[in-house]
């Protein structure tokens, strides 16, 4: 279950990925809730992924260590899931804003892709079959 979802994940990211840019370029309601809940999609397997997840688990359990020596249990642990909840927040601000038909849209469907960016694990495989 925990590699499937895994791929899922995975894949979902590229949806994530793709409206996100979609939502930048038109930051209108339709993409803007396309990316939003897309993306909440992505944090829901994602959490679900970390209480299913070997390292995650493992790291969790040598905290004070993990945090101590930067590597990937600590992307992971500290940094990669942060960054998927600001990104989260972003996007559904940026939602609410283009539902009113403000210009904030854009800068926030546009902050929460950089973070998105910044948070994908671009050292693991890019698809994941």
């Amino acid at each position: 279950m925990y590699e499937a979802l895994l791929v899922l994940h995975n894949l979902v990211r590229w949806l994530v990925l793709l409206f996100g840019v979609w939502a930048l370029l038109q930051p209108g309601p339709r993409p803007g809730a396309l990316f939003a809940h897309i993306l909440t999609l992505q944090v829901v397997l994602g959490v679900v992924l970390a209480f299913l997840s070997p390292l995650f688990q493992g790291a969790l359990a040598a905290l004070d260590q993990v945090m101590r020596t930067p590597g990937e249990a600590r992307y992971f642990v500290a940094e990669h899931w942060v960054g998927g909840l600001l990104a989260l927040g972003l996007a559904h601000g940026g939602l609410a804003q283009a539902r009113k038909g403000k210009p904030l849209a854009r800068l926030l469907f546009g902050l929460a892709l950089l973070v998105l960016l910044l948070s994908i694990p671009w050292f693991r495989p890019l698809f994941r079959l």
